[in-house]
Parts: C-alpha cells; sequence; structure tokens
C-alpha cells in the first residue's frame, strides 16, 4: 500500500520526499544535495548569509527552551521578538537553514553549521525528555497554555491564544525546524523529536471538538496543516493526516475552494503558509478541491495584489486590489516573509501541475525581491521593502534582531538551488538561468549551467552521461522574451524551438556527452503598472527591476537596533510632490531607457521625460544591487498640463499628513497585528476587518496603551465609522472617563474624526491605557487612535 511505502522512505531531501506520495504528480525538485551553485549573485549570498548564522550564538538561541523544560539555561536569550512573546521561533528557523545550507553544500570546511546543528539537537532532546510528553517549544509559561487549551478554555483572536503571542505560529517553527533536520540534514535525532512533538500535538487534538479547534485557529498558526501532512509523508501514519485537516481553518480556506475572493484586509503573511498546507494535503492526497483552491489563492495574490518586485501587502496586510495608493505611500511596503512562503507555495503547484507561469514567478521574487532583501556586503535582512518614492529600507543585525522576516531570511539562501531544475516524467526541467550543477547518479547524468545572468542575456546547458540516452529537456521561455525570439543552438547548430512566452520548449533528443544546448535570451525594457491599473508605472529589463537611486540622507535606522519596531524605515517621507513623475504616454517611456554600460552591467539612463528635468538622464539600476540608500522603484506618468494641479494637490496633503505627524505624540492603527501588539491591545467579544482600505477593529470592550512621551497635556482623537458613530461609546484613559468630544470632523468618505481633551490627572500618570467599550453589542469601528499635542486653537489654555 502507499502508506507503506512512505513509511519506508530514506531521509532524502524534503523536496524529494514531498513528490512521492500522489500518483498524479508530474514533477518532482532534486535534492538539495544533488545541485551546486556557481559563481554568481547567488552564490555570493550564500557566504554573506553563512557569516549571519556564524554570527548567532546556539546557545541563547536555546535558552527559551531550557527555561521552558525546567532546565538551567546556558546563556541568556535573546531581546527583541525572542523576549517579548515569540521566544523561541528564531531557533526554528534557525535549524531549518542550518540544514539547508549544509545540504547545498556551504558548510564551513571544518563543518561548523553540522557540529552546530547536531549540539542544537541534543540539547532540544534534554528539554524534550525532561518535559516528558513530547512537547518542546520556547512558548512562554507553555506548559500551563496547552493544559489549558486541551481542557477547552480556549480564547482566540488574530494576535494570540490565551494571552501568548500567537502561540502555534511559534511552535510550527520549531517543527519545521525539526522535519528540515530529519529530511534535509538527514539527522535521525532530529527524526525523532519530530515524531515526538507530533504526538503530542495529535494527543492535544484529540481532545478538542472540531468548534474548538476553528475557534482556536482563528491565532495566527503559521502552516501547521503543512507539517502535520509532512509527518503523514514520512511515517505513513494516518493520524498525522488527520491532524493536517483538523489545521484546515474553515474561514479562510473554505472560501478560497469555492473561488472566492475574500482577502482583502486580511493579515497578508498569516494566510499563506495555511494554503502552502492546503496544497501540501492536495499532494499527498489528490484532492482536487484542495488543489483548485490552492492555485485560485495563487493566481488571486500573483495576479491581483503582487507588485512588479514580487512582493504584496503594505503594513503586513492585503490591500483592497482596485486601489494601491496606500501602498504607494506607505512607509511599511510588502514583507520578505510573504514572499518566502508565496514561492514555497509556487513550489507545491508546480510539482502537481508544471506552469511556465509559476516559474516566471519564482525567477521575478527570487531576483527583485528574496535577493535584494539580503544586503550584499553587511549580514542583513530586510523586513518591510516601501513602495513609497525616495524612501528606503533597513537591515537586521545579528545580535539584535530576530523579526520573522530575519527567520525565513536566513533560511532563503540555503534554498537557492532547488527550483532550479526539476524531474519530468520524461526528462527534465529547466526553470531559472541560474550557474549550478545538477548531478543524477542514478541517470548516470550530470548537467552544468554556465551562464552570467542576468548580466547577460543567455545560458549553456553542458551535459555529462554514462552512457548515451533519451530523455526531454524542457527549458522555459520566459515571460519576458517575446515570441519568436527564444532561440537555441544544439553543439553549435541552430535548433528551432517551438514555444511561447511563458511555456516550456521541450528538446527531446538521444544525449550523449560532450552535449551543449545554448539558448539565448533577449532582454528588452519594459513598463509595468500597478494591478489596479493606475498611472503608476515600473520599469524592468527582461526581469530584472530597475530603480533611480535617491540619495542617502536621513536613513534613520538603517541597521535596526532591538526596538519593537526598529524593521521599520522611520527616516522622514519625501513628499510625493517632490519625487521625479514621468512626462509622456506609459507605453513610451523604455524609449527614453539608454544603456549606461559605463555604470555597469544592467545599467541604464531615463532621458528626456522626468520632472524635474534631470540634463544627463536619472541613472536606473539593478534593485537587488541598490543598498543603503533610497530609491525610487514606480513612477506617475502625467502630462505637462497636469503637472501643475498635481503638484499643488499632493503638496496640500503632504502638509496636512506633515502638520498632523508634527502634532502625533503615539498613534495605533487599529485591527493592524504589529501596531496593536506593540500598544498591549486587549479586548472581549473582539473582531477586525477591512472597509474602504480602511483596517479597523471593534468589540464589546476594545483597549491600547499609548504613550505621551512626557507630555502633560494631550488630545485623543479617534477615527471611527460615521454609520455607527451615534452609538452610545463610552471612553476613559487611565480609567478616568473623557468630557464630550472638542472636536468633530470627516476624517473620509464614510469616516469621522472625533477628539477629546484627555483627562488632567490621566495625563499625570505617564502611558496612557485607552479603552472604549459599550453596554451592549459592539463598539463602532475604530480605525486610527493617536494622541495629539493640544493646538492652541482646540483646547482652551489653562487660567
Amino acid at each position: 500500500m502507499r502508506n507503506l511505502l512512505l513509511a519506508c522512505l530514506p531521509l532524502v531531501a524534503l523536496s524529494a520526499l514531498s513528490q512521492t506520495a500522489p500518483t498524479n504528480a508530474s514533477a518532482r525538485l532534486y535534492p538539495l544535495h544533488a545541485v551546486r551553485l556557481l559563481d554568481g549573485p547567488l552564490a555570493d549570498a550564500v557566504a554573506v548569509n553563512r557569516q549571519y548564522l556564524l554570527a548567532l550564538d546556539p546557545d541563547r538561541l536555546l535558552a527559551p527552551f531550557l527555561r521552558e523544560a525546567g532546565l538551567e539555561p546556558t546563556a541568556r536569550p535573546y531581546g527583541n521578538w525572542e523576549s517579548t512573546g515569540l521566544d523561541g521561533h528564531t531557533a526554528g528557523h534557525y535549524l531549518s537553514a542550518l540544514s539547508t545550507m549544509i545540504a547545498a553544500g556551504a558548510d564551513t570546511p571544518a563543518g561548523e553549521l553540522r557540529r552546530r546543528l547536531r549540539y542544537m539537537l541534543a540539547e532540544l532532546a534534554r528539554c524534550q525528555a525532561a518535559v516528558g510528553d513530547g512537547y518542546l517549544g520556547g512558548v512562554p509559561r507553555g506548559r500551563a497554555l496547552w493544559e489549558d487549551v486541551g481542557a477547552g478554555r480556549i480564547e482566540a483572536n488574530h494576535f494570540g491564544l490565551n494571552g501568548r503571542w500567537v502561540p502555534w505560529y511559534n511552535l510550527h517553527k520549531t517543527f519545521a525546524g525539526l522535519r528540515d533536520a530529519a529530511v534535509i540534514a538527514g539527522e535521525p535525532q532530529a527524526r525523532e523529536l519530530f515524531l515526538r512533538l507530533g504526538d503530542w500535538c495529535v494527543k492535544l487534538l484529540d481532545r478538542l471538538t472540531d468548534e474548538q479547534v476553528q475557534d482556536m485557529l482563528r491565532a495566527e498558526h503559521g502552516g501547521m496543516n503543512e507539517v502535520l501532512a509532512d509527518l503523514f509523508a514520512l511515517t505513513g501514519e494516518e493520524r498525522f493526516l488527520t491532524a493536517a485537516r483538523r489545521f484546515h481553518h474553515r474561514a479562510v480556506l473554505d472560501p478560497l475552494q469555492r473561488r472566492e475572493d475574500r482577502l482583502t484586509g486580511l493579515h497578508a503573511n498569516t494566510q499563506i503558509p495555511k494554503v502552502n498546507g492546503l496544497a501540501r494535503v492536495a499532494q499527498l492526497t489528490g484532492d482536487p478541491a484542495a488543489r483548485d483552491g490552492a492555485m485560485f489563492f495563487w493566481d488571486t495574490v500573483v495576479r491581483r495584489r503582487t507588485v512588479v518586485f514580487g512582493g504584496n501587502s503594505v503594513s503586513e496586510h492585503f490591500n483592497d486590489p482596485r486601489d494601491f495608493r496606500r501602498m504607494l505611500e506607505h512607509r511599511e511596503g510588502p514583507e520578505t516573509c510573504n514572499t518566502h512562503n508565496l514561492l514555497r507555495l509556487t513550489t507545491h503547484l508546480f510539482v502537481q501541475q508544471p506552469d511556465g507561469r509559476l516559474a516566471d514567478f519564482y525567477e521575478r521574487a527570487l531576483f527583485n525581491h528574496i535577493l535584494a532583501s539580503l544586503h550584499p556586503r553587511e549580514p542583513g535582512f530586510v523586513y518591510f521593502t516601501p513602495l513609497r518614492p525616495a524612501h528606503y529600507r533597513v537591515y537586521s543585525r545579528p545580535d539584535q534582531c530576530f523579526w520573522c522576516c530575519v527567520g525565513t531570511g536566513i533560511e532563503n539562501p540555503g534554498r537557492f538551488g532547488e527550483f532550479i531544475f526539476a524531474q519530468a516524467p520524461d526528462g527534465l526541467f529547466v526553470n531559472l538561468f541560474i550557474p549550478a550543477t545538477l548531478a543524477v547518479p542514478p541517470l548516470g547524468l550530470s548537467l552544468r549551467q554556465e551562464t552570467a545572468f542576468p548580466d547577460t542575456p543567455r545560458t549553456r546547458l553542458g551535459f555529462t552521461l554514462e552512457q548515451p540516452r533519451t530523455f526531454t529537456v524542457h527549458v522555459r521561455h520566459p515571460e519576458w522574451v517575446a515570441a519568436g525570439a527564444f532561440t537555441a543552438r544544439l553543439n553549435g547548430q541552430p535548433l528551432p524551438l517551438d514555444s511561447r512566452p511563458g511555456s516550456f520548449a521541450a528538446v527531446r533528443r538521444e544525449w550523449r556527452s560532450g552535449d551543449t544546448l545554448d539558448l539565448e535570451l533577449p532582454m528588452r525594457t519594459t513598463i509595468e503598472r500597478l494591478p489596479d491599473g493606475s498611472d503608476w508605472v515600473a520599469l524592468r529589463h527582461g526581469p530584472i527591476v530597475l530603480a533611480a537611486p535617491a540619495g542617502t540622507n536621513d536613513l534613520v535606522g538603517l541597521r535596526a537596533d532591538d526596538s519593537r519596531m526598529g524593521h521599520v524605515a522611520r527616516g522622514p517621507l519625501v513628499p510625493l510632490d517632490q519625487v521625479p513623475v514621468l512626462l509622456c504616454a506609459a507605453d513610451a517611456v523604455p524609449q527614453h531607457v539608454a544603456p549606461d554600460p559605463d555604470a555597469g552591467p544592467l545599467c541604464f539612463r531615463l532621458r528626456d521625460v522626468v520632472e524635474p528635468a534631470a540634463p544627463a538622464g536619472v541613472p536606473l539600476r539593478p534593485f537587488f544591487r541598490l543598498h543603503d540608500q533610497r530609491y525610487q522603484m514606480y513612477w506617475e506618468v502625467t502630462s505637462p498640463a497636469a503637472l501643475a494641479e498635481r503638484r499643488e494637490r499632493l503638496a496640500a496633503a503632504e502638509r496636512a499628513r506633515a502638520e498632523r505627524d508634527a502634532r502625533t505624540l503615539d498613534s495605533v492603527a487599529a485591527g493592524q497585528q504589529q501596531s496593536e501588539v506593540e500598544h498591549d491591545f486587549t479586548g472581549e467579544r473582539v473582531e477586525a476587518g477591512e472597509t474602504d482600505g480602511h483596517h479597523w477593529r471593534r468589540g464589546r470592550r476594545v483597549e491600547y496603551t499609548l504613550d505621551p512621551r512626557g507630555a502633560t497635556r494631550a488630545v485623543l482623537a479617534v477615527t471611527l465609522s460615521a454609520a455607527e458613530s451615534d452609538r452610545a461609546l463610552e471612553v476613559t484613559v487611565n480609567g478616568h472617563p473623557v468630557a464630550q468630544p472638542l472636536a468633530s470632523r470627516e476624517a473620509a468618505p464614510g469616516w469621522v474624526e472625533r477628539q477629546w481633551d484627555v483627562p488632567s490627572a490621566a495625563a499625570a500618570d505617564g502611558r496612557l491605557t485607552v479603552r472604549f467599550s459599550v453596554a451592549e453589542g459592539r463598539t463602532p469601528r475604530l480605525h486610527d487612535i493617536r494622541l495629539l499635542r493640544p493646538d492652541k486653537d482646540s483646547i482652551p489654555s489653562p487660567p
């Protein structure tokens, strides 16, 4: 039986393991140890990542696990997210990063990464043995938490479970790290730890009804369905598949299986791992509804919500696909974690049904987002990549920053080789044009891809075989190569290719050792609008996003500290009325892009159509090579006649924003995870959502803590739903009721802002706990809560 076969699987790379179960699989990813990167930008990034891994202290990463197991830690834990509720999450990522780097051949000559991996597994085994029931985690007070959950005492919202910050999300990183150590790095001890942790999880779930599980799943839980499905694939035990299906979050995944897009306003990176699990279950069971739901999600996100460099979301949430203005204006652009997880989903879908569109997206996101998110010289990872013109990114530091995007960031380079090639039923796929070798000993085949892509538009495949063999090489015809322009030479002779952009060209023959296949990949400069069709365009040369350097001034926090929001580029925003625009028709822009070979490969100048005028043109550089500076990736297209009106409109909006920012002491973006966590959100009967681009929170009680920055007088300004503004809302600050509103104004269509004077007794208490409550039902939808410095015209001066 299939399950018996699964139970006998060797400890090979998970990418290979994951393809063994479905009977209708049409591709397999080669294990990481079969692929080796050759010199190039990706190999350089792997070397930088190794520096980052070696700069981390395993004992400090292990400290939360030892503490929770009742053992004495051998080092103090790290700070930042590692000591504020997500204690231990980085250790799981670290296990995965060590495992993939080892398998990719990126260990040190002395085997230091392998030594660290084995040391951590041994220490985790001590922790698991001390606890005694298979549990293994760094979640603060985790034993008490899980006992309450198992007893059916569940209080869940998006940010947490029973007062802990997303504990299932945290635990998922441990599961995934053990899986990768077992399957990718081949460590038997990791397999035992993984299995025992899975046993604990199944027993916990068995104590809960389906309704209780669904209530629990309102809290972010990572890809728990995926790792439990991986345990089923590893062992063949149906109980793990049953557990994976119990982690099917119906509120999100069922609409996708009905092909309904209800994503707007949802926390983006919470949803993608759930869909990875949905796709994984589809791989293992052949469930067409699960596969179609995962594909619908991928297509919806990639086609409707993804920007030019492959990222999606603004301030961590899916925006309305009809309006990208907020993404253009916000300092918190697409999150790197999202793209990491979406690439994982892309591979899950590709092995079930190879499609050139999937590989095209993988290439776009890999070069323009993932590679761009790692500093090439001073190791550090990026959380948010702002689209806002003339803004910048912030980089992590190994001893200071333990964000989610650091965790996925250290995993990325070890996985660079996993999608370059794939096994086809009749041969192999060449998905990416990256210098690398592939060794397939069972076929007596070695393949070497030599290329300087993307700096040069060509690649060569060289074959070494023990004996002649007939098979098909499927080479991707990229969507950025025009029909008829994709050409090849076999052993120096022209070879006709029958393909179209976004598909694969099939070359079938009897291959012999010494054969070469040369592919020409002519690159052209094109524009790409935002998905909402607005007059904002980006420039690509082939698949490579081009951006303009925009200065190195005021790069506040460029190297992040350990503050709660240190991953946000807090430096001043350049007013949008002062950034360059394009004065021509959008489709005419590429005609004004000229090569700038003296500046280096893939360097250009944008001439003649930029306002304000630049006599020598504006330099354009590959975005993945732009670091430590501001940049402009998107350009508004307008006409000379509309330019003056545009400037005045934007200038007025910027003045109003600047004046309000100058008065703001502290603010909460209601309904947005990071902002609410930062402000100690609590509540009763709460819910969150998004209406017309406005995130909101409401409930029987909604409570935040704000910092007046030492001010002894302040104004509480609250933006709420105009349609619900007549509800009997009680507002208190540190327990003191506020008086009648000082002012009320329309904040936006459908929204009104009300302002209250903060009671003087409350203001004297330092940090301010603001509570909104109603006697019955729920509060109005609350969108923006902020403390303002008093305006001299709004509050009477004290006598």
